[in-house]
C-alpha cells in the first residue's frame, strides 16, 4: 500500500484491482490445492497409506498435488517477439498463445513414469502450476507452505476421515482454476 516510484503511489482503483488480484491468486488457488490434494490421496488409498506412514514426505507430496491436478490449468500470454520454432510452429509477435499447465503437468516428455498417476515419492517433481520466470507466482512458496500444513494436520489430528463420495465430487464451474465446489468429509 506503501509502494512509490519517483513519488507516484498506487491508486485507488489499483489498489483495489491489487487486492482482488491476490484474494483471487492467494487464496481461491491455495484452497484448491488443497481440496485437490485430498481428494487425489483419498482416490489413491496407498498413497494415503503411505503420506500417513511417512509424513516426512508431505513436502515432496504438495509437489506432486501440484503436478497431478493443478489448481491453474491453463494462463494466457502474448509474443513480445517473433518466436520461429516452438513445437514446429512459428508464433509472430502480439499472437496470444494459450499455455495448459495442466496438461504441461503430465507430459510424458517431462514425467516418463506414469505421468498419470499419483505418486508422493517421485524425483524431481518441477509443476508448472506457479507459471515460471519473470511470470513466477509471488506466493508459490506461502502456498506450499500453507497446503503442507493443512494437510499434514489434518492426517495427524483426523487420522481416520473419510470422504463421503470421492469418486464423484462437484468441481467448481471453471475453465482456468480446477476447484471443488465442497469436500464432504466425515471421521
Amino acid at each position: 500500500m506503501q509502494a512509490e516510484e519517483d513519488g507516484s503511489k498506487l491508486s485507488n482503483e489499483e489498489l483495489t484491482a491489487n487486492i482482488v488480484l491476490l484474494f483471487g491468486a492467494g487464496h481461491e488457488t491455495t484452497v484448491n490445492l488443497i481440496g485437490n490434494g485430498l481428494l487425489a490421496l483419498h482416490r489413491n488409498p496407498d498413497q494415503l497409506a503411505l503420506l500417513k506412514a511417512r509424513p516426512d514426505l508431505i513436502t515432496n507430496a504438495i509437489e506432486e498435488f501440484l503436478r497431478y491436478d493443478s489448481s491453474v490449468q491453463m494462463t494466457g500470454r502474448v509474443a513480445l517477439e517473433d518466436i520461429e520454432d516452438l513445437g514446429g510452429k512459428r508464433i509472430p509477435k502480439g499472437e496470444s498463445v494459450l499455455c495448459l499447465l495442466g496438461s504441461a503437468n503430465h507430459d510424458p516428455a517431462v514425467y516418463p513414469d506414469r505421468p498419470d498417476q499419483l505418486d508422493i515419492t517421485r524425483p524431481n517433481v518441477r509443476p508448472l502450476s506457479f507459471g515460471g520466470g519473470i511470470h513466477f507466482c509471488l506466493g508459490a512458496q506461502l502456498a506450499r507452505i500453507e497446503a503442507e500444513v493443512a494437510i499434514a494436520t489434518l492426517l495427524r489430528r483426523l487420522p481416520d476421515l473419510k470422504l463421503d463420495d470421492a469418486e464423484n465430487p462437484e468441481w467448481r464451474p471453471t475453465f482456468v482454476l480446477r476447484g471443488l465446489k465442497e469436500l464432504p468429509a466425515s471421521w
